[in-house]
């Protein structure tokens, strides 16, 4: 089982890796996974600021989220699951495999990528629903880039996403409880009973037309 396992994922790697190669992809996936990139860098720090200056209660708690989701997930799946698997990468562990944007000889799994896209990614689509399929396609994206540029297994990724995900979705829950404890509570002189719509029974309206016929 483990062995068909493993030629799944390799195979899947091989088709994207070796079966998708082109010049465009090669530049397109090196710039989008390249998260030290001038332009990437401004779009991210704006839209903290963006956030933490005009996004009222709503932003700031997002931007505290993915603080604290993206270090976890970037220093858990970096310094402890990397080191406990200790995973050759596949460019270094495969012959053959095309590295467009350079090798690495760090350890393959998890993918930090991808656990810091599935940690922000799952705090911004709750925080920001209305958005959340680019969110998606964003992380989706940045996973292939992993697999395209030889970096890492696709289970790489996929472990990636899980790790991410559920840290994400843990840090998210503890942010809705202290919204609840930390958001003041509406004074009772200020909360404006909504009306009750009146209904009128059959006791009502034979009595209204007692009351026409007198």
């Amino acid at each position: 089982m483990g062995s068909f396992l493993y030629s799944l994922d390799e195979g899947f790697f091989r088709w994207v890796n070796e079966g998708w190669s082109c010049p465009f992809l090669d530049g397109f996936f090196s710039y989008i996974t390249d998260f030290h990139h001038t332009s990437i860098l401004l779009v991210i720090v704006l839209f903290l600021l963006y956030q933490l200056i005009w996004g009222g209660a709503r932003g700031r708690w997002a931007v505290l989220g993915l603080f604290v989701a993206v270090t976890l997930s970037d220093q858990g799946s970096s310094h402890v699951l990397k080191n406990w698997v200790q995973r050759i990468r596949p460019c270094n562990a495969l012959p053959g495999v095309l590295t467009p944007a350079g090798g690495s000889d760090a350890f393959s799994f998890p993918s930090s990528h991808a656990a810091n896209m599935g940690s922000s990614m799952l705090i911004l689509a709750r925080t920001f629903p209305d958005f959340k399929k680019l969110y998606i396609t964003i992380a989706i994206l940045v996973g292939l880039s992993r697999i395209y540029l030889g970096l890492h297994y696709p289970s790489d990724v996929l472990g990636g996403y899980i790790f991410g995900v559920g840290l994400g979705w843990l840090v998210w829950e503890i942010i809705e409880k202290l919204k609840l404890y930390f958001q003041p509570a509406q004074p009772a002189h200020e909360i404006i009973p909504r009306p009750v719509p009146f209904v009128l029974t059959k006791h009502h309206r034979k009595a209204r037309r007692v009351r026409k016929k007198h």
